[in-house]
């Protein structure tokens, strides 16, 4: 064996990776890294007791990758391993590549009871991956060392070759993807023009950048226990004591924040703004905030977390008549509309039966109309209706229900405005 293979044998065996596994399923692209897996994991599976197979992707992108499915095959064939290939239709992203491989990775391990797969992940792609992200502006949390193991379909994604450098890798045929050489994606800038560049200041720059990511690993580990111990974040309960997060440290608060949030991944907050929210947790006001479309900060006397967007659109596609905010936009052209802290909002055309609460009465919207002389235009403006019950009629009148909800503190407030022709 190859001091390579050698340091490949030890690593599966120290890290215990096939303890569990016995059929294994092998990403294989045809590059060097994937072409080198294969055959370690070919000439291993005796010594490891396990059987193997291979998943490959045509992602149709090369007049190359035909032949190279073809070739694959032709490997699979002469060394009797069982071979799934899928191929990627529609137009290509580096993101939905990336979906479409693990979804067919997860299809393929289900089906066939394969219960781990292994892709070719090396030091090289964990130094991309960091760059990427820091300059993507990205969370500590997300600049941590690549995951060696990782629950997966039915078992587990393996990256045994995280310790290896591309130069050590030994397989005699492999296929060069000459879009890897190009700058059109920027993974390939990061890899073709960046870390070289930092590399000719530093000749061991991916070493320092791999052990810092290790480092961010272990900083976060520390970080998480304290955070466990603490006991704020619990996996049902989507409240937060605010008397108990004041206790910790603001730096323990920042990062009690940051695993919450964790918990929306539609949800993506700066730094800023999380030192924001922690500056009006620290408030003794209570309060209540958009985050995005979907999704509100909420503080009340006790507890703070964060509530989902519980609007229905029952008919018409509203926003491309009005425009609803929730944040003040300071512009005395939208009406202000305060509806009630809790119930479903519900925005549509006005029915035969609905009717109003103006000025201590309740009229069918037909009489409001014909007693205001309300023109036939208006009259198809939208409803804002809160658990069946006008509060407003967009750009025209507000209920006296919403002059109610002005005094609740934890009301919500609306502002609406006709979209702008030039927005539509």
């Amino acid at each position: 064996m190859t001091n390579s293979r050698n340091k490949f044998l030890k690593i599966i065996k120290d890290n215990h990776y096939f303890d569990k596994h016995h059929k294994i399923l092998i990403a294989l692209s045809g590059g060097l890294d994937s072409m080198t897996l294969f055959n370690w994991m070919y000439e291993l599976k005796d010594v490891l007791e396990i059987e193997i197979g291979i998943a490959h992707i045509n992602h149709g992108l090369r007049e190359a990758s035909n032949f190279e499915e073809i070739e694959i095959r032709k490997i699979a064939k002469a060394r009797n391993v069982d071979l799934f290939v899928g191929r990627f239709t529609g137009k290509f992203t580096e993101q939905k590549a990336r979906d479409f491989r693990y979804s067919f990775f997860e299809d393929i391990m289900l089906k066939n009871g394969y219960t781990a797969i292994l892709t070719a992940h090396h030091q090289g792609d964990l130094v991309e991956t960091f760059l990427m992200r820091e300059i993507t502006g990205r969370a500590l949390q997300s600049l941590q060392s690549i995951q060696a193991v990782r629950p997966f379909a039915n078992g587990e994604l393996i990256r045994p070759l995280l310790q290896f450098k591309k130069s050590e890798f030994d397989a005699p045929l492999y296929f060069e993807d000459q879009t890897n050489h190009g700058l059109a994606y920027f993974r390939n800038r990061v890899r073709n023009q960046i870390i070289p560049e930092l590399s000719n200041e530093n000749p061991k720059f991916s070493d320092g950048i791999a052990d810092l990511s290790t480092e961010i690993e272990m900083a976060m580990t520390v970080i998480n226990e304290k955070i466990e111990s603490c006991s704020l974040i619990g996996e049902n309960d989507n409240k937060i004591s605010i008397s108990d997060f004041l206790k910790e440290s603001d730096s323990l608060k920042y990062f009690i924040l940051r695993t919450y949030f964790a918990k929306f991944p539609q949800i993506q907050l700066s730094r800023a703004k999380l030192q924001e929210l922690i500056h009006v947790i620290k408030r003794p006001q209570q309060y209540r905030s958009e985050l995005n479309r979907d999704y509100f900060f909420v503080k009340t006397a006790t507890s703070f977390y964060v509530e989902e967007k519980d609007y229905i659109i029952a008919s018409d596609n509203w926003q491309d008549f009005i425009e609803i905010l929730e944040e003040n936009p300071h512009d005395k052209s939208y009406q202000v509309i305060h509806i009630p802290e809790k119930g479903k909002i519900e925005i549509r055309r006005r029915m035969p039966h609905d009717e109003i609460l103006i000025r201590g009465k309740h009229k069918k919207l037909r009489k409001f109309f014909i007693d205001e002389h309300i023109s036939l235009e208006d009259r198809n403006n939208f409803l804002i209706l809160v658990e069946n019950n006008v509060y407003a009629i967009a750009n025209l009148a507000c209920s006296d229900l919403s002059k109610v909800a002005k005094n609740d503190r934890m009301g919500r407030t609306l502002w609406v405005r006709p979209v702008l022709r030039e927005e539509k």
